[in-house]
């Protein structure tokens, strides 16, 4: 490790070039965003995590995961969002439960709440991990408000309707977004990005069922002056604005890494009457 982050300036230096040239941001560099509405003063932060699975159906959880729970005990966050892919899955419903068993050991050490996205390893496509999910985590699509600001938690992975946001639920995010109207600031997660960095010099919706849908979520989420949209999915950390929605990627948090350079880490994002800040913090720099 101690080589690597030795090296880190010139990796990250290397990373700006290799995604997309000089509109890529340097990726330790926090995002400032200013309140969609005054109301409200209290200071607060929370955390967020993405893609810390392990390695392999029978690997353990990821020792820079553990890590990374404890940094964020320290932190003095109010809780912590993940955003999926927190296990490597499977299709045997009972290989997943002996997973999740390994995981919520290391988990019970996180001494602050925690909010889960649904990823796609949790699921792969079968009803029965959907199913477990819920009696695990609860509610696969849900809202809540914190000291005045509004978060939303989408399932872009139910059997059948992956890589979407559609039906039941696309209503129910419309509404949603109407009851944040009023706060100062909106923050959405989900596991899949909206706008993709792996695949952008092919199909930057790559990740989504078609550009048309993702289009359409984009342009909800700016309607309603969305702060910040959080994703996973793609295993590194990447900040940009596309027509002014802000799109933040974070799946640094212990899987294996898709390509090198690459790092890994977790978000804090510090809420004050004035403005939020998101900030990558590396692993073992804290």
């Amino acid at each position: 490790m101690k080589k690597i982050y030795g090296c880190l300036p010139m990796l990250l230096l290397i990373s700006c070039c290799f995604f997309t040239g000089d509109l890529y941001p340097s990726p330790l560099f926090p995002t400032v965003i200013n309140p969609r509405n005054a109301a409200g003063r209290e200071t607060f932060s929370f955390a967020v995590v993405g893609d810390s699975q392990p390695s392999g159906e029978t690997g353990k959880q990821p020792e820079v995961f553990k890590r990374i729970i404890e940094e964020i005990n320290k932190s003095g966050a109010d809780f912590m969002v993940h955003l999926g892919d927190k296990i490597y899955g499977s299709k045997d419903v009972n290989v997943v439960r002996r997973q999740y068993a390994e995981y919520g050991d290391v988990i019970k050490k996180l001494k602050i709440p925690v909010h889960y996205v649904v990823g796609n390893h949790e699921i792969n496509g079968v009803k029965e991990n959907e199913e477990l999910h819920k009696e695990k985590f609860g509610t696969l699509y849900f809202s809540f408000e914190h000291k005045n600001c509004f978060f939303i938690v989408l399932n872009t992975e139910f059997v059948g309707s992956e890589a979407a946001v559609k039906g039941e639920q696309l209503s129910w995010l419309k509404s949603e977004l109407e009851k944040g109207r009023g706060c100062r600031h909106i923050f959405v997660f989900l596991h899949r990005p909206l706008f993709s960095v792996l695949f952008a010099k092919k199909n930057d919706a790559q990740q989504f069922s078609s550009k048309e849908h993702r289009d359409l979520l984009a342009g909800l989420f700016n309607k309603y002056n969305v702060s910040a949209v959080f994703a996973g999915h793609e295993h590194i950390f990447h900040s940009e604005r596309h027509n002014g929605l802000l799109q933040i990627i974070s799946g640094g948090g212990g899987g294996p890494f898709h390509f090198a350079p690459a790092f890994h880490h977790y978000l804090i994002v510090e809420v004050t009457g004035t403005t939020a800040v998101i900030r990558p913090i590396v692993v073992g720099k804290e």
